[in-house]
């Protein structure tokens, strides 16, 4: 069953750039986990699917935020420590902020006068 797992506001909605800059942190940083991770966008481009057996996570991307959901067998559930929950928590920030989503607005530049 698919459980929510957290909600991150972000200041800036989902694009063709950023989306491609999910799926190059993702490859990037596939190695943390120590093991095979698939990832993978719904048909809308806007649910981000990620497997790694036993747990598959989701993030379905809305204008100013993004949910996180997640499904696991119970064993791995109860191994899903407060601790591990705030590491989680970092790298999908990192990730956000990687991308893109939060953060300062990029300088515009001023018209020459």
């Amino acid at each position: 069953m698919k459980e929510k797992i957290n909600e991150y506001a972000i200041d800036r909605p989902l694009t063709a750039a950023r989306r491609k800059k999910i799926n190059q942190f993702i490859e990037k940083n596939a190695g943390r986990l120590g093991r095979a991770i698939s990832h993978g966008w719904d048909e809308s481009g806007t649910v981000l699917t990620l497997a790694s057996e036993p747990v598959e996570w989701q993030f379905v991307f809305h204008p100013n935020r993004v949910e996180s959901f997640g499904s696991a067998p119970f064993w791995v559930k109860m191994l899903f420590t407060e601790k591990r929950r705030r590491t989680v928590d970092q790298v999908i920030m990192q990730m956000l902020d990687e991308a893109g989503f939060i953060g300062p607005s990029p300088a515009r530049k001023r018209p020459s006068a």
